[in-house]
């Protein structure tokens, strides 16, 4: 059987405010072995992309649109963000 709570992110925040530090370590230590923490995104390269999808036999003009839109999106492009 699965339960399923919703809890916002402020109901959240106020239980972890409300631990006693040991708690915390315990708790800080459970995210890190489960690996509950965010990432940076390790993107590839545009092309590997293509040629492992070419290689499940995907069109040409998909593999066309897919590539231009890889390079349109903000995932690819976050470094060529122009500064405000």
């Amino acid at each position: 059987m699965q339960v399923s709570v919703k809890i916002t992110y402020n109901e959240i925040i106020n239980a972890i405010k409300k631990m006693p530090l040991n708690e915390l370590e315990k708790l800080k230590s459970a995210i890190i072995k489960r690996e509950i923490y965010f990432k940076k995104f390790k993107k590839d390269k545009i092309q590997n992309i293509i040629n492992d999808f070419s290689k499940e036999g995907y069109s040409n003009k998909f593999l066309t649109d897919m590539e231009e839109g890889l390079g349109k999106s903000s995932v690819y492009n976050e470094s060529k963000k122009t500064k405000k």
